[in-house]
């Protein structure tokens, strides 16, 4: 308080003012740090997009009829397993971090996709997904039966699945869902992409 009484007139008003420019650089630079920060949060997608994908294509980034090099690398994973016939991944549910798909898989909820080829092009798609109870897969179930609706319209009633014939750029393909939770002591969905034409 002495030092405060002793400052009179122009030398008060430096201080003053060389207090509020320190506030000012450390709070702006603060904020100016959290937003760099939130930049690098990774971008969460839809659960249905982790699953099947958000572009043109009917399943992830790839085409019926393509060789299984292209279908490998249209993953950023490595497969699991790979034959003439069918390339396999197990990948993890995980919406927030979609681009991490070599972490470590939760055993309870995760999903799998088993690429399937004829005379190296491939005609079948199939995707499991596991998830922790019936409830939840049921849920998802009804996600997923809402986006193909909306998508390819009404589907078939097959036994215990739903299917969906879709005609697009002159070749058919079916699409089929089913809940298959009663089967086992956890949540458990099928899909499965068929071409009939690639």
């Amino acid at each position: 308080m002495n030092i405060l009484r002793a400052l009179k007139g122009p030398a008060l008003s430096i201080l003053f003012l060389a207090c509020f420019i320190t506030a000012f650089v450390l709070f702006y630079g603060c904020k100016g740090h959290q937003q760099d920060n939130t930049k690098a949060l990774p971008k969460k997608v839809n659960l249905i997009q982790l699953l099947i994908g958000s572009g043109p294509n009917v399943f992830r980034n790839v085409t019926f009829g393509a060789d299984p090099k292209t279908v490998e690398g249209s993953e950023k994973k490595t497969p699991d397993e790979t034959d003439t016939n069918y390339i396999s991944y197990s990948m993890p549910l995980d919406t927030l971090h979609a681009d991490s798909v070599n972490e470590d898989i939760d055993s309870l909820n995760y999903f799998t996709i088993a690429y399937n080829f004829d005379q190296q092009k491939l005609n079948e798609i199939d995707e499991d997904v596991f998830l922790t109870n019936d409830s939840v897969a049921a849920v998802l179930s009804n996600r997923l039966s809402d986006y193909f609706t909306d998508k390819y319209g009404q589907s078939a009633s097959g036994s215990d699945s739903k299917v969906w014939s879709i005609k697009s750029k002159g070749k058919k393909f079916k699409v089929t869902l089913s809940d298959q939770s009663e089967e086992y002591d956890y949540g458990k969905l099928s899909l499965v992409f068929y071409s009939e034409d690639y």
